[in-house]
């Protein structure tokens, strides 16, 4: 029950199962209860009928006895009554007119004091029915009338009547009350002394017959009532009878129903439960495992696997779960693995380190024995095949040439997306995978500018069995293969482009003096050298080349006057040539690309002892790359012709540099320098700047 889903079903079963029960029941409970109670009136109001008519039969019989015995009494003696005589009174005593007794039998009665209205009664030679408290019956049934009807004013014969008589309580059936109340309120008679009719009793009196409901001392009766008029044959006011029974016997059967129903209920409930039970477990079963399985799929365990053998649904349900787990397994190890090419090829910046990443991914990715890519040659870079074996690492091979002929291309373009080959129609660049015993392929074409310039190839020792996704998947990498290539392309041009500017820029300031005519590029090619012999990382070289190129910009603010003069400058001419380092840094400041060579532009006039300018900076205060170009630079200025003077030659240069060690130069500059000029032998200055980015020191800080 800790599933929704068996919580759902267990009250889908208790609902079905038990709301009719429950229904039904309400229906027939209800059904019973307006029966009972129909059958409980109807048999109330005839029982309060029949006692009524039972009561007024008694005191007609009684009123007959009674003139019976005023008849044999006109002497004034009673006579000598008959057995059944005594069993329906208890006393009759003969009154003379001054309230004295004349005969009597029985207990003993008081003269019973007449009004005029009852004493005209009796004149009538009626009977008058009175009650009045007793201390034996709590209220007692008097008849009275003339004793001697010829002379009714005379005598009064009293007979005070024998409830047991009276009130015939034996008929009245079991479990039922019976109660006579006169028309004021009066009890005359309950069938149970203890119980007594309650003041708020709803609808009592209200009309001849009714219903009506009271309470004894907390017991709820449900009675009926007949009403008993005696004003006419008694001179009395009307008497009420009423029969009752206890509200909680009349529905007892409803009660034992009620009492029963919830045992009923819980059988019902039990048998629910074990059945709903066996079919939520024969459910839910299944479904912890589906769950499960789904649970492991959202962790990435997609080997794991749902094992259900129900016979049903939910077992080809388990079966199709199986499946979707395997192609999302492929799926993920197929994406994951070609979100890491991705990653591989745009961390390099390079082609050989975006090839090596993807042959490296590929085994990941198809089945395959061996992966190769093939670039064309073109105008910048010879052809090549690079292919490396499934199995194992360290077996990549690079042969230099990937020749395309007319047709292979041909094929190429006819077939951009991807195309299958054997052994027999393989493209003539694939030669060494054929050599090496592989004899089925899929090649997949990649065009740079609409051009083929390579092929990502999956090669195989036997038939290639790849699904239409695993094509998709190698065409997905062949053409992210081809945007890194284009990428690369890219940014060789733009590199290209970046050195052909500021080495134009260069010559454009060397070009302002017929003097300084190459002096930017030799002396960033002879500090380069340095800078390599130093130990110094391919960055900080990229730094010195960018600075060196344009270490002398701010020349261009300086007049052509100043800078041919033939004789030593004066003053104010000396300080106009220094200002052109102020001005370098202000040209080159705002452009951010710069700003790591601003100190080759600010301090490659700076001495190592201080005396420099613009700053004085002194030791290791003065950047390290300026420290080299303060040597090249040097270097260069004196073996150059100048107007003012001849080029010195080499040694007698090397000599002034070694002289300045210390003051001018940072000393271990100076001594790699002149390790330098003793390997070659020759002008340190005369030879090219080798490729940058091969530099072994690659990735070092630009300190050596």
């Amino acid at each position: 029950m800790r599933s929704k889903v068996a919580r759902r079903v267990f009250l889908l079963f208790v609902s079905c199962a038990l709301l009719p029960i429950i229904i039904l029941a309400a229906m027939s409970f209800y059904q019973v209860s307006q029966q009972l109670r129909s059958d409980s009136q109807r048999q109330l109001r005839q029982l309060s009928a029949a006692q009524g008519m039972l009561i007024d039969e008694r005191l007609q019989s009684l009123e007959g006895d009674l003139q019976l015995i005023s008849w044999q009494s006109k002497t004034g003696e009673l006579p000598v009554l008959a057995h059944p005589l005594q069993n329906h009174f208890q006393a009759l005593v003969i009154f003379n007119e001054d309230g004295s007794r004349a005969s009597a039998w029985g207990a003993p009665v008081n003269f019973p004091p007449l009004t005029a209205d009852e004493a005209s009664y009796l004149r009538s030679g009626k009977a008058l029915l009175r009650t009045h408290p007793c201390v034996e019956f709590g209220t007692c049934v008097s008849l009275i009338r003339a004793a001697d009807a010829t002379q009714p004013g005379n005598r009064i014969l009293v007979g005070e009547i024998n409830p047991e008589y009276l009130w015939v309580r034996q008929h009245l059936p079991a479990g039922f009350q019976a109660c006579v109340r006169t028309a004021s309120g009066e009890v005359l008679f309950c069938s149970d002394p203890g119980l007594r009719f309650a003041g708020n009793a709803q609808g009592l009196g209200h009309g001849s017959a009714g219903f009506f409901q009271w309470d004894s001392h907390g017991t709820l009766y449900d009675a009926a009532y007949w009403t008993l008029l005696l004003r006419p044959g008694f001179g009395s006011e009307s008497w009420i009878v009423t029969v009752g029974q206890r509200h909680d016997d009349i529905f007892m059967p409803v009660r034992r129903f009620r009492n029963n129903f919830p045992l009923v209920v819980l059988l019902a409930l039990w048998v629910v439960a074990l059945v709903s039970s066996v079919q939520i477990r024969r459910t839910l079963v299944p479904l912890e495992k589906l769950e499960e399985g789904t649970r492991q799929i959202g962790q990435q365990h997609f080997e794991e696997r749902v094992e259900v053998h129900s016979g049903d649904e939910f077992e080809t349900l388990a079966g199709s779960f199986n499946s979707m787990a395997t192609r999302l397994g492929r799926q993920f190890h197929a994406l994951k693995t070609i979100n890491e090419i991705d990653q591989a090829i745009f961390a390099s910046l390079n082609r050989d380190g975006i090839v090596d990443a993807v042959l490296d991914h590929m085994p990941f990715l198809l089945p395959c024995d061996c992966f190769a890519v093939a670039i064309f040659s073109d105008e910048n870079h010879p052809g090549s095949l690079r292919f490396r074996h499934a199995q194992g690492h360290g077996t990549r091979r690079t042969i230099p040439a990937a020749l395309l002929s007319a047709a292979d291309a041909q094929h190429l373009h006819e077939s951009p997306q991807s195309f299958l080959a054997d052994a027999h129609n393989a493209p003539g660049f694939l030669q060494p995978l054929r050599d090496a015993g592989l004899t089925s392929f899929l090649i997949l074409p990649l065009f740079v500018d609409k051009v083929a310039f390579a092929a990502l190839v999956s090669a195989h020792s036997s038939t290639l069995q790849l699904s239409p996704e695993d094509v998709q998947q190698a065409r997905q990498v062949a053409d992210q293969l081809a945007v890194a290539f284009s990428n690369v392309q890219l940014i060789d041009a733009l590199e290209q482009l970046h050195w052909g500017t500021l080495t134009a820029l260069a010559r454009a300031i060397d070009a302002k003096s017929a003097w300084t005519a190459g002096h930017s590029e030799r002396v960033t090619n002879l500090a380069l050298r340095i800078g390599r012999a130093m130990g110094l990382p391919s960055d900080c070289l990229r730094i010195m080349q960018r600075g060196g190129l344009l270490h002398d910009i701010g020349k261009i603010g300086t007049p052509p006057a100043i800078l041919d003069k033939a004789g030593r400058l004066n003053p104010d001419e000396t300080h106009i040539m220094q200002d052109h380092v102020r001005i370098g840094v202000r040209i080159l400041e705002p452009i951010a690309a710069f700003r790591e060579a601003l100190p080759i532009v600010a301090q490659h006039h700076e001495w190592f002892d201080g005396s420099g300018y613009p700053n004085h900076l002194a030791g290791e205060q003065i950047a390290l790359h300026s420290r080299i170009f303060a040597v090249a630079d040097v270097y260069d200025a004196l073996t150059s012709d100048r107007p003012y003077r001849m080029g010195l030659p080499v040694h007698q240069a090397l000599q002034m540099i070694r002289e300045k060690s210390g003051t001018q130069f940072d000393p271990k500059v100076v001594e790699v320098f002149t390790q330098i000029c003793a390997e070659q032998n020759e002008n340190p200055a005369a030879a090219t700047s080798p490729d940058l980015v091969q530099s072994a020191a690659a990735g070092r800080e630009c300190e050596p």
